[in-house]
């Protein structure tokens, strides 16, 4: 068999062990958290809310359905649109939901501070507008809360758009990576998004405010518990269902909003000495840019070595390790496994040059994704 050969095979096998380990930590550690369970505090859900009248009253009218006795629903809302007047009409009819005005409108993480002040119970649930959970996710992680080792949880989630699209497919694949190798933990600490994050109150009364002026308020709380020594784990219980961006813009305005925030804060960190944060966007680099680089070094040895030999096993690596993941998550093998991996890679590659410039800019306008009406 030839080199090249060899170090696809290779590169196909470890991903795919990778992928498979990453799995069975993210299974450890639903059984460790759910064998010291408890009896959970009382519940407030966090909705910081911006022209969302296409899902915001079903969002409401579920979570109060499903949600347990006593649980408080705090909306805070600086809409234009059709929003205000149906959050007025749901206060007349539910007890447990308080609305707000949002008096900032300056973005998500000041309404979330905001907000804050206002909740009462023991654990906060962060959801954005869209976002459902059934009575069974609204009752299982609280629990999980209750020991005293796990002040904070992230649910796990998926979708819920009418309408499959290949976008929609192909975020599908995504996340099932992020899922085994960001969320999981196991390279980094473990990442979390802000809906469908569960924390105790009093361990965000102890980490401080989200910064206002932050556009990635999940990284930004994500260092401040970093600080404060508190990992978040990634529990695939009962799921969080949330609508994925449905168009091509609206994708690539989201991961451009994601990756510009995510690189001004790792910044940032470097400036204050934190340097583990320089080998982290070194690496991150090294692994969306290594077909780039391998053709720059190889090019500038006069010897063609890493392009032929080491890069076939490498994107090899890359396919397998995004593949599985989302091979388990379905259930069966589709279509998107062969061309979601390339499309990912190269919109990823794209997405985080353009944020790179971008995140020297002095502002960034907050991009709206567009909502499926239900």
């Amino acid at each position: 068999m030839s080199p090249i050969l060899w170090g696809v095979l290779v590169g196909v096998l470890a991903g795919a062990a990778l992928a498979l380990l990453g799995e069975a930590k993210n299974r450890r550690t639903l059984r460790r958290l759910a064998a010291r369970a408890g009896q959970p505090g009382r519940l407030s859900i966090v909705i910081a809310s911006r022209n969302e009248e296409a899902v915001i009253e079903n969002t409401i009218r579920t979570l109060a359905a499903q949600a347990p006795p006593e649980t408080e629903i705090v909306v805070v809302d600086g809409s234009t649109d059709a929003t205000p007047q149906i959050l007025a009409r749901l206060r007349q009819e539910l007890p447990a939901l308080k609305v707000l005005p949002d008096p900032h409108r300056t973005g998500k993480p000041a309404a979330l501070n905001h907000a804050l002040k206002h909740v009462t119970g023991e654990v906060v649930l962060f959801l954005d507008a869209d976002a459902r959970m059934d009575r069974a996710a609204l009752t299982f992680y609280p629990r999980l809360l209750a020991h005293s080792q796990t002040p904070a949880v992230f649910a796990d989630f998926a979708a819920y758009n009418a309408r499959k699209t290949w976008v929609i497919r192909a975020q599908e694949h995504f996340f099932s990576f992020a899922r085994c190798f960001v969320f999981s933990g196991l390279f980094w600490r473990p990442v979390f998004m802000t809906c469908g994050l569960f924390v105790r109150r009093d361990l965000l009364e102890r980490v401080g405010e989200f910064d206002p002026k932050t556009l990635v308020d999940d990284f930004d709380l994500g260092i401040r518990l970093a600080r404060a020594r508190v990992r978040v784990p990634f529990v695939r219980g009962p799921r969080c269902l949330i609508q994925y961006a449905p168009t091509l813009r609206d994708l690539f305005h989201q991961f451009l909003r994601w990756y510009t925030g995510g690189i001004r804060e790792m910044r940032d960190e470097i400036r204050k000495g934190h340097l583990s944060y320089a080998l982290l966007m070194a690496g991150l680099a090294l692994v969306i840019y290594f077909p780039q680089t391998a053709l720059l070094v190889d090019g500038l040895r006069g010897q063609w070595v890493l392009v032929p030999l080491v890069l076939p096993g490498f994107l090899a690596f890359l396919w397998a390790a995004s593949s599985v993941p989302s091979l388990l998550d379905q259930g069966k093998p589709t279509l998107s496994l062969l061309w979601a991996f390339p499309f990912l890679y190269l919109w990823m590659q794209l997405t985080v040059a353009v944020a790179f410039f971008r995140s020297f800019r002095g502002s960034h306008p907050w991009y709206k994704v567009r909502r499926e009406r239900g």
